[in-house]
């Protein structure tokens, strides 16, 4: 059944608080065949996981629309822009719509507060002579500005009466009782220009458009970390055919063509060099500043700048298989996905608007038993209403998950999901792999010890032929040494691969075994003289055994430098609370000399990948909440098995599969810089919940009166809708303060 579910994205339109987020997600579910739905309030967009057996687009489109909104499938990587310009166009037009209604607001408000200042007014619209025509000028002015906020009466009754209010409706009804209770007290026999509170409602309206318009500016500030990486790819690309240049679009490049990479411009797709060399920085990708050279034969990725040189490149990937988009998949992936705490704050804030209208109405009701005026009612009434906030409780998550995984991006370092970010903060152990992680991971032959019926020649003609289907670090330097030799081409077949163990292939038609000492023995190789050989080992060196037709043919020995920041993320990795331990299938003399040189005091080594799998399950079991760091295919249990699986970016594909967390190179620093941004994100949001929370629980009691009968402050309408406005927009500026976080702080 799991295979035959499906997920799809889409992009909504007319969000406009937390509380929306429930009445789609109760729309959508309610579909037959959704299994979930979940809707993120920041990015306006809805994940879809559903059976196209019972369901399809055209039925979730016509629930998003019965709910009061629309929808489009998401776009691809390639309309992403032109999304986030619309966005700029859309803000510009809410900006629009404050100007207007603040142009017809102020002047109501002088005209409202004129008998309070002193102000003579003209005798025809005075209140004393004529307060008919005073009323009617203010109500004259209130129109244009109900106007301007038409969007929050068709909302907010629309799902008032579809029985899944929100914010609008509290908008709309506090205003509404506003303007209704002026024109009463206006229409009445004694036209009680001091019932009037047409000033009010256009106060309110106009800061709530102002609010909405900083929090709309705001949230495209936060978006700009993936159109940042869609800014990298290039719409055009030069091709070389026969000698000859031309001018193609990005979308007609094919794998195979010959792209020519100029100075100054960006590599449009992934492919290798197939002539000459250059510097490219990669920054953007890796959040490393330093341009590193590319000559032929090696790989580059699209959206890396190309500084000096020009470069003929392969194409190898292009379009949704690049590097580059599945960057930019991953992190919208993460950012649409939801944590633990985003989900408890979605639950609160879909009971929210309910509960406040009780309370507006409550509290009416004991001040009218009180025997307080009907103004006084009415104020108390609509400024409970005005005051509550569902959209800090919506935006105190998903908006620092946005900033977070974008920054994280920026640097090099991939979340799969928001889940996975905030559980990276938890973590109280990493283990960490060797070779590869800690080394350098490109191990050179230091030495070749041979048994007597065996040339050195004769080892590494052998070893390398059988090695060449590895992926394996130590096969690879087998192949690399075997290259400074000329030996002839040979047959090769029954490639096997024993991860943790070794390779088995038929190289000549002789049986070919090489790998550690226990799959030798596994595979009933005669050892012969093996002490004598054991002490021409070197020390802290890696020994790979070559086994030919049943006979131990010798000893290739590897040497793997140790990565010079591996010392020091280790150090940091443990200053924040957090043990480190070395998983290896390395043997024991190399595995403690780098365990010695990085300072790490708990390590495993000569293990299985299934038994690397085994160890973390263990010390799960414990209580320990673990990650797991490594590159490689062997890695790939240990990683799955880990609360939080971190694969270097140069790793296998298996092992990137396997993970939680990408880290775009091989660098432990971004380790330590996932841990620190991790704590950073989580420390956010809680202040984020904290003020979401602590603002809604101090301001509804205030805005109810409680604090009157004290000797407390009452607080007016329009003060609350001041308040309510700048409690969104603090939510997300304070999320916006994690821009600041960068690399840097590794090293603080």
């Amino acid at each position: 059944m799991e295979k035959s579910i499906k997920v799809i994205n889409l992009d909504i339109q007319g969000m406009t608080c937390a509380g929306c987020v429930s009445s789609l997600e109760k729309a959508l579910s309610k579909v037959d065949g959704v299994h979930l739905a979940e809707v993120n309030f920041a990015l306006n967009r809805a994940s879809v996981r559903y059976n196209p057996e019972f369901a399809n687009y055209s039925q979730l489109e016509s629930a998003v629309k019965a709910a009061g909104f629309s929808a489009r499938l998401k776009c691809e990587n390639n309309e992403f822009a032109e999304l986030y310009e619309k966005s700029e166009d859309e803000y510009q037009k809410l900006y629009g719509q404050v100007k207007f209604a603040l142009g017809f607001t102020v002047p109501l408000v002088l005209l409202a507060m004129a008998p309070m200042l002193g102000l003579s007014l003209p005798v025809i619209i005075s209140p004393e002579t004529k307060p008919l025509n005073y009323g009617m000028i203010q109500l004259l002015l209130t129109l244009p500005v109900l106007w301007a906020g038409r969007n929050f009466y068709a909302k907010g009754f629309f799902l008032f009466f579809n029985l899944s209010p929100n914010m609008d409706t509290l908008i709309a009804t506090g205003t509404s009782a506003a303007v209704g209770f002026s024109i009463w007290n206006l229409s009445g026999t004694s036209q009680n220009i001091g019932g009037l509170y047409f000033e009010t409602a256009c106060v309110i309206i106009s800061l709530i458009l102002l609010g909405k318009s900083l929090e709309f500016k705001s949230r495209i500030r936060a978006s700009e970390a993936i159109y940042s990486l869609l800014k990298l790819r290039p719409k055009e690309a030069v091709l070389v055919n026969n000698g000859k240049e031309s001018s193609i679009l990005i979308d007609l490049v094919e794998s195979g063509d010959i792209l020519r990479i100029l100075p100054g411009s960006t590599i449009p797709v992934d492919g290798v060099i197939v002539k000459g060399s250059s510097y490219l920085d990669e920054s953007m990708l890796t959040g490393e500043p330093v341009a590193v050279k590319k000559t032929v034969g090696t790989e580059v990725i699209g959206g890396t700048l190309n500084t000096n040189g020009v470069l003929d490149v392969k194409v190898k990937r292009v379009g949704a298989e690049t590097t580059l988009s599945g960057i930019i998949q991953m992190v919208e992936n993460s950012q649409l996905s939801k944590s633990r705490v985003s989900r408890m704050a979605d639950k609160v804030a879909a009971v929210f608007v309910p509960i406040v209208l009780f309370i507006s109405l409550v509290s009416g009701f004991l001040w009218w038993l009180s025997g307080a005026e009907v103004n006084e009612i009415v104020s108390y009434t609509i400024a409970v209403m005005v005051i509550a906030c569902p959209c800090a409780l919506g935006l105190a998550t998903p908006i620092a998950i946005l900033v977070g995984t974008g920054i994280g991006a920026r640097n090099g370092v991939l979340f799969r999901s928001a889940l996975a970010l905030e559980s990276t903060h938890d973590l109280n152990t990493i283990f960490i792999d060797k070779t590869g992680t800690l080394t350098e991971g490109c191990p050179k032959v230091t030495k070749l010890i041979t048994n007597e019926d065996f040339t050195k020649e004769d080892l590494l003609f052998y070893a390398s032929y059988a090695e060449k289907g590895s992926e394996h670090p130590l096969g690879k330097a087998v192949v690399d040494e075997a290259k400074k030799y000329s030996f002839n081409s040979t047959e090769v077949s029954g490639f096997e691969a024993k991860p943790g163990f070794g390779v088995k292939a038929l190289v000549n038609g002789y049986t070919v075994i090489i790998g550690n000492q226990s799959f030798m023995e596994a595979e009933k190789i005669l050892f012969g003289n093996l002490p004598e050989i054991a002490k021409e080992i070197p020390k802290g060196s890696t020994s790979v055994f070559v086994g030919i037709e049943g006979e131990l043919a010798g000893v290739i020995c590897l040497g793997d430098q140790t990565r010079l920041e591996s010392k020091q993320s280790v150090f940091k990795i443990r200053e924040m609370g957090i043990e480190v331990v070395m998983l290896t299938g390395d043997q024991e003399t190399p595995a403690k000399a780098v365990a010695k040189k990085t300072g790490i005091t708990n390590l495993h080594f000569g293990i299985s990948p299934e038994e690397k799998s085994k160890i973390i399950k263990k010390y799960q079991q414990k209580g320990y909440r673990v990650g797991m760091v490594g590159d490689g295919i062997n890695d790939a249990p240990a990683l799955a098995q880990a609360e939080i699986g971190i694969s270097m970016g140069t790793g296998t594909d298996v092992a990137l599969k396997s993970s939680d967390l990408v880290l775009m190179k091989n660098d432990l620093r971004q380790v330590v810089f996932a841990l620190l941004l991790s704590r950073a994100t989580l420390k956010n949001i809680q202040q984020n919940l904290f003020w979401a929370f602590s603002y809604n629980v101090i301001s509804i009691p205030i805005a109810a009166g409680l604090l009157v009968p004290f000797g407390g402050p009452a607080l007016h309408p329009m003060l609350a809708a001041a308040a309510m406005a700048l409690s969104s927009v603090s939510v997300v500026l304070n999320s916006l303060r994690l821009r600041k976080f960068s690399f840097s702080q590794v090293s603080q």
